[in-house]
């Protein structure tokens, strides 16, 4: 169940974050050893940024929650982050840069799966 959050964009229509959600979920099932067939279980978010500073020099796209399976290699993960940043790119020609960052999930984490409520428990980094 990944969820992809894009920030930093442009001001834009609704339209364009339609037809960019579509592109995303295109994206996706095209990496087949993502398993994915459609857009269930797959959230996308387009954050606002509270500061206009910057905004359409730079977008940065972040894969959460995508579990960790043994066909999910770093390749893959690698062919995921160039496939989004064709999409944002083909989107949003005029950024100067667009980071992909894909952050593979352990699905132990999970604490408790309860209908639509997913809690995760996140253990503290201790050296």
């Amino acid at each position: 169940m990944p969820v992809i959050k894009v920030w930093c964009l442009p001001e834009t229509s609704e339209t364009k974050l339609n037809e960019l959600y579509n592109e995303i979920v295109k994206a996706l099932r095209t990496v087949e050893e993502l398993g994915i067939k459609n857009s269930n279980g797959i959230t996308c978010l387009f954050p606002t940024d509270m500061m206009k500073f910057g905004i359409g020099k730079e977008i940065i796209v972040e894969v959460t929650g995508l579990f960790d399976k043994p066909e999910r290699t770093e390749k893959v993960r690698q062919e995921l982050a160039e496939k989004l940043g064709q999409v944002v790119a083909g989107s949003f020609p005029d950024i100067d840069l667009i980071e992909v960052f894909v952050y593979p999930f352990n699905p132990n984490q999970v604490f408790l799966l309860q209908e639509n409520l997913i809690l995760i428990l996140i253990e503290p980094f201790v050296k």
